[in-house]
């Protein structure tokens, strides 16, 4: 595989997608969203942080943030 500075490429389409959380998106789905191609991941991208460790901070909540709804 030629290192064209993609995360994952359709084998079918060609399309690419260039971050690590389209990425992790990507290898969840399986297949190409827009052919249903195979998908070829690279393997030194870089995934995302767990969610647990992204969401650490309830204070940054969007019920915290945001506020009360105006009627």
């Amino acid at each position: 595989m030629t290192d064209d500075g993609f995360a994952v490429r359709c084998t079918n389409c060609a399309f690419t997608w260039n971050t690590p959380a389209m990425a992790e998106g990507l290898r969840v789905l399986g297949a190409c969203p827009k052919c249903k191609g195979a998908l070829e991941f690279r393997d030194d991208a870089v995934t995302p942080a767990p969610a647990e460790t992204r969401d650490a901070d309830v204070s940054a909540a969007p019920h915290m943030v945001l506020g009360i709804p105006r009627i």
